[in-house]
């Protein structure tokens, strides 16, 4: 499933699989801030989201990404629900995925 080509100018006309591989801001922010409360196209996505994150390795990559992410931004630039990769370091593969 895909966002509409007029979707806004970031997640227009992407599949929800790139949204999740490229996007780690948007994932964390379904993950963290979005219900079940939502219809449409905003529950297939949410669905999608969790879903792939319920994989722990799925999850251990967008971890991994959303630390990249957020090394990028000024500390006030940081969405809240995103602090918590601010001073982590995940970079090895936890025990229990070797």
């Amino acid at each position: 499933m895909s966002f509409p080509e007029n979707f806004g100018t970031v997640l227009a006309g992407l599949e929800f699989e790139q949204v999740f591989i490229q996007h780690p801001k948007w994932v964390e922010c379904v993950d963290v801030c979005w219900t079940e409360n939502c219809t449409g196209l905003f529950l297939e996505f949410y669905k999608f989201i969790k879903l792939r994150l319920d994989d722990p390795l799925s999850r251990f990559a967008h971890e991994n990404r959303c630390e990249k992410y957020v090394k990028k931004l000024k500390k006030d630039k940081i969405p809240e629900y995103l602090v918590k990769y601010a001073s982590r370091r995940t970079t090895e593969i936890p025990l229990g995925f070797v």
